[in-house]
Formats: C-alpha cells, structure tokens, sequence
C-alpha cells in the first residue's frame, strides 16, 4: 500500500471502539437501495503503519481508494463533504476520535443513509472498490 498516497487521503483517526466494529459499521453507510436490498458502502476504515512503525487509521471515500491503485478518480467535492459527514457521526457515535477537528468542520446537511444492523441480514453489501492485493 502507498502509504505516501494514504497520508494525504482521508481523514485520520483514533479509533475508540475495535476496528472490525468501525469496519463493519461502516459496511452499512452509503448509498441504499431498498428495492433491490442492496447496500454500497461509501467509506472504508484502512489501517497501515507509518513510517515509525505505528498503527495509523483513516477513513477514506472509496473513490479515494482507488488512488492506491494508481487509478482514475472521480474524487469531488460532494464525496469530501459525505466522508466529512460519515466521519462526523462515527465519532458522534463515539466510536473514533479525529485527529484534526478541522477535518470534519463543514458536514453535509442533507441525510446519510445507515442500514440499522438488525436489517443487514436482509440486504447485500456491494463493494464498489475491489482490493487488488
């Protein structure tokens, strides 16, 4: 992983609660459609040490992601401000801790579809971005 590349992407974090938890989470924010049942998650939680040998975390938009691979992005404004978003109810959710308040200081206004856990068995989760590794 590039991690020249996830240093300037994303939003870094602390993590509160255990990272599977954040990750699965995770899983069920994004776009919703509850015609076909299916769920595509906006943002990933990616965990890589950085260049002292510690645990970092950020959470990126997954057009963000696609960056790592040296791909095109279609990365924009409106995805900045839905990461902003997702990251702003994480740690409302008291689930992780921003690093840099500043990060999530202008949040989208509009609302953020999350699939409650209790209906996840009901829907599929489509991943938009395929780890290549």
């Amino acid at each position: 992983m590039n991690t020249d590349i996830l240093n300037k992407l994303g939003i870094r974090v602390d993590l509160v609660s255990d990272y599977p938890v954040i990750c699965e989470t995770l899983e069920r924010i994004g776009i919703i459609n509850h015609k076909e049942k299916k769920v595509y998650p906006s943002s990933y939680c990616v965990k890589y040490l950085d260049a002292d040998g510690r645990e970092v975390y950020t959470i990126v938009h997954f057009k963000q992601m696609f960056l790592l691979q040296d791909k095109p992005s279609t990365f924009n404004d409106t995805d900045r401000a839905r990461l902003r978003t997702i990251v702003y109810l994480l740690q409302d959710w008291k689930l992780l801790k921003v690093v840099n308040s500043d990060d999530v200081q202008e949040i989208l206004m509009e609302k953020i579809s999350v699939l409650p856990f209790s209906k996840k068995k009901e829907y599929k989760i489509i991943h938009k971005f395929k780890n290549s590794n």
